[in-house]
């Protein structure tokens, strides 16, 4: 049976901690552990430690430990999406898809067929789940979650960030009837051609780089999809288009595709020379 796991700040090369109260009433009334138990704690930025109870109280719990591993089980920084999410529960599945696949950062986006406004406290709550994902899977640094941005502005700012893969998830067949010079150009994959692709040739980077050191980013509309102007502003942007197939997935299945897609793409990279966290 997995050990409890509670999210503590900061955690130090080794001591006693006591948890906030919000994870110490889990740890008592929840799950009752008592004194002597087994259990982890982790930091959100990567390090854990196994540790045992040190001491209960009403509204508090203590939690020794000899020592602090780096173990952040995700991708190191580098896979990052943007992502139209649907409404209600389903937000709560693509966020723990996501942390179960060790995506590093989620942008909520809003685009012309959102269905969802995501103000401040819609993100806060986006982040407990984050949390509540990374206690299940055992990850120990939390996937970072913006603040919603439109689809426009979210365009804007990954041209400002260098050594970036983007790929802006539709099917390909709708692009058939966009009339615009810069599809003719633009790389067109699908899910065997993208992990098959030479990786110096997708990056907005100079041909000789290589996906080591670089981010792989993932763009994922609602369930309507993209627009044709929103297409255009991705692919103008740097952007390919990754197809996955002839029948139409919903977010969460969508999202679950691109991060084993990019999962693989990055261990392949790090297999080549490069050393990272997965």
């Amino acid at each position: 049976m997995a050990l409890p796991r509670f999210l503590v700040d900061p955690l130090d090369e080794k001591g006693i901690i006591q948890l906030g109260e919000a994870e110490a009433h889990h740890g008592v009334k929840v799950l009752r552990l008592s004194v002597g138990d087994p259990c982890v704690v982790f930091d959100g930025r990567g390090y854990q430690a196994h540790g045992k109870v040190d001491s209960i109280g009403k509204k508090s719990m203590g939690v020794t430990y000899n020592s602090r591993e780096f173990e952040p089980r995700d991708h190191d920084g580098k896979l990052h999406f943007a992502i139209a999410l649907p409404k209600g529960d389903r937000q709560r599945n693509v966020i723990e898809k996501l942390v179960e696949l060790g995506v590093d950062r989620l942008t909520p986006i809003d685009t012309h067929r959102s269905v969802s406004k995501l103000d401040s406290d819609a993100i806060e709550r986006l982040r407990r789940y984050g949390i509540e994902a990374c206690k299940q899977s055992h990850r120990n640094r939390l996937m970072q979650i913006d603040p919603c941005c439109s689809w426009k502005n979210w365009i804007q700012q990954i041209q400002t960030q260098s050594d970036w893969c983007g790929w802006v998830l539709h099917p390909a067949k709708s692009l058939e009837s966009i009339d615009a010079p810069s599809l003719a150009t633009t790389n067109i994959a699908d899910p065997f051609g993208f992990l098959a692709c030479d990786s110096s040739s997708s990056m907005n980077a100079p041909k000789e780089a290589s996906l080591v050191g670089n981010s792989l980013v993932f763009a994922i509309g609602p369930e309507g999809g993209f627009t044709s102007q929103e297409i255009l502003q991705a692919v103008d942007s740097g952007l390919k288009v990754l197809d996955l197939g002839d029948r139409i997935l919903r977010v969460e299945t969508a999202v679950s595709v691109a991060a084993v897609l990019g999962s693989l793409k990055l261990s392949e990279s790090r297999s080549d020379g490069s050393t990272g966290s997965a």
